[in-house]
């Protein structure tokens, strides 16, 4: 129980640490966006991407 309250808090922290962070330096926000992006994109990438590799 005390685990799951630690993770309720750690998600509450991040997400106020977030919109801190948006509000004071919007640049750093949009570079972390960006890497989760190409790091998703890298990992699975979607249908669209897959029919443009074969087409191109």
């Amino acid at each position: 129980m005390g685990l799951v309250g630690l993770a309720l808090l750690g998600v509450a922290l991040g997400a106020a640490g977030t919109e801190y962070l948006r509000v004071k330096r919007p640049d750093i926000i949009e570079r972390i966006e960006d890497a989760a992006r190409r790091f998703v994109d890298s990992v699975c990438p979607s249908e669209s991407d897959d029919e443009k590799t074969r087409e191109g």
